[in-house]
């Protein structure tokens, strides 16, 4: 008797045409973590080097701000311009920026290198997520985002090693550099099959108003810092409570069903914390622990590590997005604990902090997939195009509010001259309270 395929093996998940088109998306996602590895391990460098301290949290955020916009333009946006011109402008777009970035001559050059590479970002993410959402089916999609996530496993395993070795031997500039060449060889491969990414024009008008209000939010809290003084904190937690709200119209604009914008929102929350956490590991591990790009490689490495393996077999639960959040809620408190201990026990505060970022990483493992696949459910291939924005949106918007509570907490404390230990501990315990009281906020996960 013949024996029928799984219907989420992955000889179904590569099947046809879709099949090839998701192997570029794949290989284009490794691509781009082979990149972000080798950014967010160096940038803390970069910025003592060009003494750029106080535009750090600026620079974490710049980027996303931009993705922010494009993304709560919604469908009007991806209905206008096509799968294969967008994904030629995005990348376009993210060569220049990498290039502003490595040859920069002060700290601004790489801001604007982050503003230009969020603009590619956003194109990218929107058109990949209409890709998923509109080509597989319900029962399948979650076992293609789990592959995404096996995409991380590599760079965040060997990735800091190489970028250690890149910067330790040729400068931060090349570490930022290199892989730009890996990104867009990908994303070319990625316009072969574009053509099949269900896409339709309308007239629909872009939505502004909410888009550019989240960005104005944004960027109010990351200018306190530059302000200074004691009126720094007021404009930074003013900046931030006017993007979540802001936020929060332009979901309710892009997803009109209360129960699918509820696991939007719940994704987005689960964004902020653990994203928000990923900025801190290397302010910790630099500023907090005084300790070198190495250990910063590896500390940033074990939480994606994990990710990716828990993405890729996850155990059995009844719940895994519960429990997933649960960890990362753990890991993060993990994380203040080291910055209290500091500078004085160095080598054991650098365990807890590997060791709390790989629990936060298995957390992401289980909840990311599930929660981003089951916001498709039940839709049409022709409406995947504006909940993929919605969920774009979500995870951008998350990661700009929870990387300013990071980065953006860091250099306030800079402005104000308080010890790093103790800004990245508060920023730290904050993000650890979002995700455990995502836990207690009914119907969101």
């Amino acid at each position: 008797m013949r024996t029928l395929p799984r219907t989420d093996s992955l000889r179904v998940v590569f099947a046809g045409r879709r099949g090839r088109l998701l192997a570029g998306l794949l290989l284009a996602e490794f691509a781009a973590a082979v990149q972000v590895v080798a950014y967010a391990a160096v940038l803390p460098v970069a910025a003592r080097d060009l003494g750029g301290q106080r535009l750090y949290g600026a620079t974490v955020a710049a980027g996303a701000l931009v993705t922010v916009f494009v993304l709560a333009l919604g469908p009007a946006l991806l209905t206008r311009l096509a799968p294969r011109p967008a994904l030629l402008w995005a990348t376009t777009l993210y060569a220049a920026g990498a290039l502003s970035a490595a040859l920069a001559p002060a700290m601004g050059w790489v801001l604007g290198g982050s503003l230009l590479r969020g603009a590619a970002s956003g194109l990218l993410l929107g058109v990949g997520l209409s890709a998923i959402g509109g080509l597989y089916e319900d029962q399948l999609r979650p076992r293609v985002l789990g592959l995404f996530a096996v995409m991380w496993l590599l760079p965040s395993f060997a990735g800091p090693t190489l970028t250690s070795v890149v910067a330790v031997t040729a400068g931060w500039r090349w570490a930022m550099a290199w892989p730009v060449l890996l990104v867009v060889a990908a994303r070319m491969l990625v316009v072969r099959d574009a053509g099949l990414i269900p896409w339709r024009r309308t007239g629909e008008r872009p939505a502004i108003g909410n888009g550019l209000a989240v960005v104005a939010g944004l960027a109010v809290a990351s200018s306190s810092s530059v302000v200074g003084g004691a009126a720094a904190g007021l404009i930074f937690a003013a900046g931030l409570a006017m993007a979540v709200v802001s936020s929060h119209r332009v979901l309710a604009g892009l997803v009109p069903e209360p129960a699918r914008r509820r696991l939007v929102v719940a994704f987005a929350i689960l964004c902020l914390a653990f994203f928000g956490g990923e900025t801190l590991v290397p302010l910790l591990v630099v500023e907090g622990l005084d300790r070198g790009v190495v250990a910063s490689g590896v500390a940033l490495g074990a939480g994606l590590v994990a990710w990716s393996l828990t993405g890729l077999r996850t155990p059995q639960l009844a719940d895994p997005a519960r429990v997933g959040v649960a960890l990362v809620g753990t890991g993060l408190a993990a994380l203040a604990v080291a910055a209290v201990l500091g500078r004085a026990t160095a080598p054991v505060g650098l365990l807890i902090v590997v060791g709390g970022f790989a629990v936060a990483g298995a957390g992401m493992g289980l909840a990311y997939p599930r929660l981003m696949s089951r916001a498709f459910d039940t839709l049409d291939a022709e409406a995947a195009a504006g909940v993929a924005a919605a969920v774009g949106f979500a995870e951008v918007a998350g990661t700009a509010v929870g990387s300013l509570l990071g980065g953006g907490l860091f250099s306030l404390g800079e402005s104000v001259r308080v010890q790093a230990g103790w800004s990245i501990a508060v920023a730290s315990a904050m993000l650890a309270a979002v995700a455990v009281g995502a836990l207690h906020r009914p119907g969101r996960l």
